[in-house]
């Protein structure tokens, strides 16, 4: 159901493109000619853009006759716009033809003869009153008009409607021609090119579907030396050097920090950009004699004005999609969640540039006219102003540097800039005939915002379990709804029911507990709202408390990884719960051949007090389990706060009675244990190692001793992702059988 309603709202953009009146052939001629007739004597009564007098036109001697030589004249007999201007009037081109023949030897010049008139000197166009007559000029500007130019306006002479038709030399109408052709087909172009930029990320999610299915049903098909080098040189690595996880320092303090794509993530952006930029320029140019607009400064200026505004109107829709977590494409392209956002980045600062050029080229080309201070009284001006100005602050804001520093806070600001964006930009549209686009934006940010509000409300507001463990991981149980299906590998979105965080959600991996009944999520304690907690808990009884929340999940899918013959988990940290959960579920599904294997890197001793019991419940599994301790001198003592029984870990009669009870730091009455006594004796199945491990070391074993194919499956700090898929990297095609990377850490702050 979500797909195909997501389905339906993108072919309601596209469908969008048509609601929008195009300047056909016909309309771009019938201007460009109505305009040169009327500077000599009008023979109909001007209309702006594709408003034309056909009555006039097609059924009077004057208009037609005149209009018709126009039309062969000036336009070189054209077929195409004489076939739509028969078509307009009911006729045949070949009564065309019959008719203009009759008549084309009984044309005169124009009659200069002239009375009293009134013209709209706004918008340059004759007001229709009982005398007839009209002029032709710049409109109001903006999106379809050539504003700040034209013929006519003030108080002048007025000319009647000619009562013949006119012969005219057509000997420069070329000038005409080209200018209206460029402003007109302006817009034709603005709309092609920005379909383009759309049809070009719809080209990059087809092949990508098409590679992931291609991937998922025939795993073993792309495992030659040229997949590999693929793989190695343009899929795995980052752009430059090793850090595609963790930030890319720039100095100052860290303000210039940010994330390197991978390279192919980095040419679909480049040559995106790189489109955008070319879509923006081409073909315009400056039409010397330009009756539209005779300042050349106004002229370019307007037109870029106009071509950039069109062609960002297409991407908004665009940018909502990707940076929505109910993306259905997500499923389709194998991409995950911080793959999209880092797109939606990429195409919203493209989008809040465009957006930039055109307020300021506008800017420019209103200074140039002397129209300026008109202009910016009117209403659609100041919500485009407002929207321009939020779209340059989210530009700014949406730095890492601030999305490190708080992301709540800037999350928060992030959504009330967008909206007022949004808002500015429909109201600055509504008039241009533009407004389908946001229909189509808002409703996939509305469709997108109601699955997360119905997942929300489905799951309830469970009373949660939060116990502080280790001094240093909060352990969360979250009782769940039956028809809640976890996904091994998946995360979840919670919300602390709390006067302080019940508008934060932090995402994070979980596993599910053996009864299926509730999900666990382990937390690790940092600053915000997860330090505000430990204060909460150290001070509760059993370093323990109950409270209301809400999940949003689940999100995110298995790794491809369990295809291997060979699959190896590495974790660091607090990533182990998702890697854990993905392992344990492919033990328990996997054919008896499949080798399995996990390994977690932690600091301390003291973080296995939080993840004891799920290392223990792989003891009935396949699963080879190593764990790396970095740090092994700085807690050989390991803490269970007093929540913890020590019943659970399975210790020793003997054991129990040694241990002693002490004060930590904090004042909670803690239990501590002897990893040598505890550990090896409750966890046989656990490869303890200290030091810290060599992911290139650990690659090149695993692989020398894998018999077939081998995935690398990881989450953890960014720093040891990084390192790991370097590392695979350095050594695809190494054994002679396929090797994948599968990173499951999510990187979007």
């Amino acid at each position: 159901m979500r797909t195909s309603v997501l389905v339906s709202i993108l072919a309601a953009s596209i469908a969008s493109v048509n609601a929008i009146k195009e300047y056909t052939q016909l309309t771009i001629a019938l201007s460009a000619c109505e305009a040169y007739i009327t500077l000599a004597q009008p023979v109909c009564m001007a209309g702006k853009k594709a408003n034309k007098d056909f009555d006039c036109y097609c059924n009077t001697k004057p208009g037609f006759g005149t209009l018709a030589d126009c039309f062969v004249k000036g336009f070189d007999d054209n077929d195409g716009i004489i076939k739509d201007f028969a078509k307009t009037c009911n006729m045949t081109v070949a009564d065309f033809h019959t008719k203009y023949d009759a008549i084309k030897d009984h044309l005169f010049k124009p009659n200069t003869t002239e009375t009293e008139t009134t013209m709209d000197g706004g918008n340059g166009h004759m007001k229709r009153d009982k005398h007839g007559g009209g002029g032709h000029g710049g409109g109001k500007g903006g999106n379809g008009g050539g504003g700040g130019g034209g013929h006519g306006g003030g108080d002048t002479p007025q000319i009647e409607l000619s009562k013949v038709p006119l012969k005219l030399d057509y000997t420069d109408f070329h000038t005409y021609k080209d200018a209206y052709e460029m402003n007109y087909g302006n817009f034709n172009y603005a709309m092609k090119y920005g379909s383009a930029l759309v049809g070009y990320w719809g080209i990059i999610l087809v092949m990508s579907i098409i590679a992931n299915f291609w991937t998922k049903l025939f795993p073993r098909a792309l495992s030659g030396r040229l997949p590999s080098m693929y793989r190695k040189y343009i899929t795995l690595p980052a752009t430059f050097g090793r850090k595609k996880n963790e930030a890319i320092s720039f100095g100052f303090g860290g303000f210039f920090d940010g994330l390197m794509p991978s390279r192919l993530e980095t040419f679909y952006v480049v040559v995106f950009v790189f489109l955008t930029g070319l879509f923006s320029a081409l073909h315009i140019k400056h039409i010397p004699g330009n009756p539209i607009q005779p300042d050349i400064r106004v002229e370019i200026a307007h037109t870029i004005a106009d071509r950039t505004g069109v062609m960002v109107c297409f991407l908004i829709p665009l940018l909502i999609l990707f940076g929505g977590r109910n993306n259905f494409l997500q499923w389709l392209t194998g991409w995950k969640y911080s793959d999209f956002v880092m797109y939606h980045r990429w195409i919203s600062r493209v989008a809040a540039l465009l957006v930039i050029v055109h307020g300021i080229t506008f800017s420019a080309s209103d200074i140039a006219s002397g129209r300026y201070s008109s202009r910016m009284a009117q209403e659609f001006m100041i919500w485009g102003t407002v929207a321009c100005v939020c779209g340059g602050i989210i530009l700014f804001q949406a730095m890492l540097f601030f999305r490190r520093k708080c992301y709540e806070v800037f999350f928060i600001i992030h959504i009330v800039l967008a909206l007022f964006f949004m808002i500015g930009a429909w109201f600055h549209l509504s008039d241009q005939g533009y407004e389908f686009f946001m229909y189509a934006a808002l409703g996939v940010w509305a469709f997108e915002r109601l699955l997360r509000l119905v997942r929300l409300v489905s799951f309830g507001m469970p009373l949660a379990k939060v116990t502080l463990i280790a001094d240093e991981t909060l352990k969360v149980v979250v009782p769940k709804p039956r028809y809640w299906k976890s996904i091994p590998g998946g995360h979840a979105f919670i919300t602390f029911m709390r006067p302080t965080a019940f508008w934060q959600q932090h995402p994070f991996t979980f596993t599910t507990e053996a009864t299926d009944d509730s999900i666990t999520f382990y937390v690790k304690v940092k600053a915000g709202e997860t330090k505000k907690l430990y204060n909460k808990l150290v001070s509760s009884p059993g370093c323990t408390t109950t409270m209301r929340v809400l999940v949003e999940g689940p999100y995110g899918e298995p790794s491809d990884g369990r295809r291997a013959d060979n699959v190896v988990f590495v974790a660091g940290g607090n990533g182990i719960p998702g890697m854990y959960s993905e392992c344990f579920d492919l033990a328990t599904r996997s054919s008896t051949t499949q080798s399995i294997k996990l390994i977690w890197i932690i600091r301390q001793w003291k973080s296995l007090a939080w993840f004891k019991d799920e290392l223990k419940a792989l003891q009935d599994t396949k699963v080879q389990t190593e764990v790396y301790i970095t740090r092994p001198d700085e807690d050989r003592d390991f803490i269970y706060g007093t929540s913890t029984d020590p019943d659970s870990t399975n210790s020793s009669i003997e054991e129990k009675e040694s241990n002693q009870e002490k004060k930590s730091d904090t004042g909670v009455e803690t239990k501590t244990y002897n990893p040598q006594s505890d550990l090896f004796a409750s966890l046989p199945n656990v490869v303890f190692k200290e030091g810290r491990p060599s992911m290139e070391a650990i690659v090149e074993s695993e692989i020398d001793g894998a018999n077939g194919s081998i995935a690398f499956v990881t989450c953890g700090h960014p720093m040891m992702v990084d390192d790991l898929r370097h590392s695979v990297g350095e050594n695809l095609g190494r054994g002679g059988h396929r090797v994948d990377f599968y990173e499951q850490l999510q990187t979007w702050a």
